[in-house]
């Protein structure tokens, strides 16, 4: 046993070691030209030492972007990365808040002004702001980050920019590591052992309240499907953009499982009121218990930011509590924030525990 206490020591102290070594080493040669998630082929003639993080959706590109620990120093203004919930980014950069905040609606003019030699947008996002700033030299790179296979790709795309592709591809590595442990676990389920899901997304606009299920090609739907679930809405969605659903669709499908996130409020609140609708009694997911809250920390755990990889063990545990009964999400959270974000454990268990909910609901 004290030998095998020796060996493991050391094993964690060489990666320790290698951990280290990927953080801080830069590989990329400029000028380089780089294709991003929407087919634009760009230059980056130099190492990007201005960086603008902007438009809507900023949370999603800025959380990819923060698991880049060497180009944090490099960001001067950033949009809005509080969804309502709290804001994380400044436990990884103590300068965050010092950083040009810009508008939700930003427009040319105010990223021209900052001077930048290379801007971040979410794909959308690109049209309305692209042109222009490559009018005057300005590298605009899209990303998309919406689906587990973009996301992979959109991480190796954010790494060549800022010069760091071996970190990127231990990103990606470490994301493959995880979803693969699920994978081999649920591979030899049959189609009638998955359960029937449906994973709803709870909004309120204009004082209305709604439920809206994402798009099949999207990365809600993957979840549900890599964690050995059968997403009900999925044939019934090939758009693109949330889709409103009402109770009765909700009845019709009646699901063995119901999950309920929310992006601008705390799930918790959403799951209170639909335990007091009599209405939500009548679902078999209900009867069974099993109308459950999906996890959140500072933002969803249902959503295309890094935090989907969490989300999708989660959900395997649920829905499959048997093949992984031997898993510890608070000790597989630990060490997600850890690996990703180089975050501090002391930090991660008074600043990040405290804040997660869902995951023992």
């Amino acid at each position: 046993m004290y030998k095998k206490n020796i060996r493991a020591a050391g094993l964690i102290l060489i990666f320790s070691c290698l951990s280290v070594q990927s953080w801080a080493a830069p590989s990329a040669v400029f000028p380089l030209e780089i294709t991003d998630s929407i087919g634009n082929k760009i230059t980056i003639e130099k190492k990007p030492e201005r960086i603008v993080l902007a438009g809507r959706a900023t949370l999603i590109t800025a959380n990819a972007f923060y698991l880049f620990r060497e180009a944090r120093k490099n960001v001067i203004a950033v949009g809005h990365t509080d969804q309502g919930l709290g804001n994380f980014l400044p436990y990884l950069d103590k300068n965050f808040n010092n950083l040009i905040q810009l508008p939700h609606e930003v427009g040319p003019e105010q990223i021209i002004s900052q001077h930048p030699d290379l801007v971040i947008v979410k794909d959308f996002i690109y049209k309305r702001l692209g042109p222009p700033l490559k009018k005057l030299g300005i590298p605009v790179v899209a990303l998309s980050l919406e689906s587990a296979e973009a996301f992979q790709t959109d991480i190796g795309i954010l790494g060549r920019a800022l010069g760091y592709p071996g970190r990127a591809e231990e990103i990606q590595s470490l994301l493959r590591q995880r979803i693969e442990t699920v994978e081999s676990r649920i591979s030899t389920l049959r189609e009638d052992e998955k359960p029937r899901v449906l994973l709803l997304y709870y909004s309120v606009k204009g004082g209305a309240s709604s439920y809206n299920i994402a798009p099949k090609s999207w990365i809600q739907t993957h979840q549900v499907e890599a964690a050995g679930g059968r997403a009900v809405w999925a044939d019934s969605h090939m758009g693109n953009g949330w889709k409103t659903v009402n109770f009765e669709q909700i009845a019709a499908w009646d699901p063995d499982y119901i999950f309920i996130t929310s992006y601008r409020m705390p799930v918790l609140d959403v799951f209170e009121k639909i335990r007091g609708n009599n209405q939500w009694e009548l679902l078999r997911a209900m009867k069974s218990g099993r109308v459950l809250p999906f996890p959140a920390d500072f933002y969803s755990w249902a959503q295309p930011d890094v935090r989907w990889i969490l989300g999708t063990q989660w959900l395997a545990g649920v829905l499959h509590p048997d093949l992984f009964a031997e898993t510890d999400m608070m000790k597989e959270t630990e060490s997600f924030y850890l690996e990703m974000y180089d975050l501090d454990p002391s930090v991660f268990r008074s600043v990040v525990a405290p804040r997660i909910t869902g995951i023992n609901d």
